[in-house]
C-alpha cells in the first residue's frame, strides 16, 4: 500500500479530508484516509454489529475478529494486526502484511486513532443533541430572517399536527401570528438576551395552550431559534396561587390582605374623582352559640351561606371581604346613605330567609356603617365601623 508517508503529506492529507460528511459517509472517508497515509494492508472497523472493511481480500479474513477479539495485537493468515478501542462499541482493526513489517510510525497512528475517537465522540453528541432537540417537552423551531421554518422538532410536529416536511417552508407567523412574529424578531435582533412574550394558541386538537415564546438570534439575525415552552401548568399554579392571595378559602369572599390593598386604591380614586364611598362591617349575632349547639362544621356552612348571600344582594361594583372570624366587610363605592339604607335592608331580608343545609336558618347580623368623610385612612376607617358595629350590638344585647 506504498511506503512511509512524510509529516507534510500527512497534512496534506488531513486537509483533504474536510469538511467531513455526517454519518457513514464521513467515517468511510476517514477509512480511506487512514488507509493512505498508514499504507497499511487493509482496516476494519467495527461499530456495534456493523462491520467497516478497507483493503482488498480482507473480508474473509477478518470476518472472525470482528466482536470476538480481545487480544490487542495478534495475526490472521498471513497478516498481523493491531486492535484499538475507540469508543463503547466501536474497534479498529489495522492490518499488515507479516513478512513486510508494518510500515507506518507511531506518530501517524495516533493521529488515525484519535480522528476515529472524535468522529466517535461527534457522532455521539450529534445523536444526544438530535435527541434532546426531537424529545425536548418545548416546541423547537428553526427560522430563517422571514420566519420560515428550517426544522422543528417531534413536540412542534404533534402540537401543530403537521409532519416536518409539510411545515418546512411556512412561516411561523401562521401559527403565532404577525403581530407575535414581528415583536419577537424586533427586541431579538441585536440583543444578547432572548426576546419573550406570552401567547395562547390553539393546537391540533382545537385547544388552547399557554406558552411562553423565546426568541434567539444567530447570524445577525439571518437565523432564528425559536421554543415555545408550555406553561398552562405555571398558570394553573399561579391561579391556585393567586386565590390563597387573594380570597378567604372557606368563604370564597376577598380576604382581609386584599381588602386592606383593594380599599387604599378605591380611597386615592374616590379622592381623585370626587366620589361618595361607604364602608359596612357586619358580624352574626351568636355566632359562638351556634358554634356551641351544632357544631364548628354547621358553623362553617353558615359562613359560607352568608358570604354567598352577601354578594348575591350587593350591586356588581360593591366588594365583599371576610375581616376575620364571623366578621365581613362591604365596600361601597359611590353609595350615599340612602343607597347603603336599601343595601343593608336587603341584606337582612335575604339573611331572613337563608337555610343551612336544604333547611331554614334565619340569620340575624350587627352592623356598623362609615359614610368616607373624605380624609380617613384605611386603618383609621376599619377603626370607626368597628366602633359603630359594636355599639348597635350593645344595643342589642339580649336580642337572639
Amino acid at each position: 500500500m506504498g511506503g512511509k508517508k512524510s509529516q507534510s503529506e500527512v497534512l496534506r492529507e488531513l486537509t483533504r479530508l474536510f469538511p467531513l460528511p455526517e454519518g457513514e459517509e464521513g467515517l468511510f472517508r476517514i477509512l480511506d484516509f487512514a488507509l493512505k497515509v498508514l499504507g497499511a494492508s487493509g482496516l476494519l472497523y467495527v461499530r456495534g454489529e456493523r462491520r467497516f472493511v478497507r483493503g482488498t481480500g480482507l473480508e474473509h479474513d477478518v470476518a472472525s475478529l470482528a466482536g470476538s477479539c480481545t487480544l490487542r495485537r495478534g495475526a490472521v493468515n498471513s497478516l498481523r494486526f493491531r486492535r484499538f478501542t475507540i469508543a463503547q462499541k466501536a474497534e479498529l482493526f489495522v492490518f499488515w502484511e507479516e513478512n513486510r513489517g508494518r510500515t507506518f510510525p507511531f506518530s501517524v497512528l495516533s493521529l488515525v486513532v484519535r480522528l476515529f475517537e472524535l468522529f466517535e465522540r461527534l457522532e455521539h453528541e450529534k445523536k444526544r443533541l438530535l435527541w434532546l432537540f426531537d424529545e425536548n417537552p418545548d416546541l423547537l423551531f428553526f427560522l430563517d430572517e422571514q420566519g420560515r421554518i428550517l426544522e422543528v422538532n417531534a413536540r412542534g410536529e404533534r402540537f401543530l399536527g403537521w409532519k416536518k416536511e409539510d411545515l418546512v417552508g411556512r412561516t411561523i407567523a401562521e401559527y403565532i401570528g404577525e403581530e407575535a412574529w414581528w415583536l419577537l424578531k424586533e427586541e431579538a435582533q441585536g440583543s444578547r438576551e432572548p426576546a419573550r412574550i406570552e401567547l395562547t394558541l390553539s393546537g391540533c386538537g382545537a385547544h388552547l395552550a399557554h406558552f411562553e415564546a423565546l426568541l434567539f438570534a444567530f447570524e445577525d439575525g439571518r437565523v432564528f431559534w425559536l421554543v415555545l415552552r408550555d406553561i398552562g401548568e405555571r398558570k394553573r399554579y399561579e391561579s391556585v396561587l393567586l386565590r390563597f392571595a387573594l380570597y378567604d378559602q372557606l368563604t370564597e369572599v376577598y380576604n382581609r390582605r386584599f381588602l386592606e390593598e383593594y380599599l387604599r386604591k378605591e380611597l386615592e380614586r374616590a379622592r381623585r374623582e370626587g366620589y361618595p364611598l361607604a364602608l359596612v362591617m357586619l358580624d352574626i349575632d351568636a355566632f359562638k352559640a351556634i358554634n356551641d349547639r351544632y357544631g364548628h362544621v354547621f358553623g362553617d356552612e353558615v359562613l359560607r351561606m352568608v358570604a354567598r348571600l352577601l354578594q348575591e344582594s350587593l350591586r356588581s361594583s360593591d366588594v365583599v371581604a371576610r375581616y376575620g372570624g364571623d366578621e365581613f366587610v362591604l365596600v361601597l363605592p359611590r353609595a350615599k346613605e340612602a343607597d347603603v339604607h336599601k343595601i343593608m335592608e336587603r341584606v337582612s331580608r335575604n339573611l331572613r330567609g337563608a337555610q343551612v343545609m336544604g333547611e331554614p336558618f334565619p340569620v340575624r347580623i350587627s352592623y356598623g356603617v362609615c359614610l368616607w368623610d373624605g380624609q380617613k385612612n384605611v386603618s383609621e376607617l376599619f377603626q370607626e365601623i368597628d366602633r359603630r358595629m359594636y355599639e348597635m350590638k350593645k344595643q342589642r344585647s339580649g336580642i337572639s
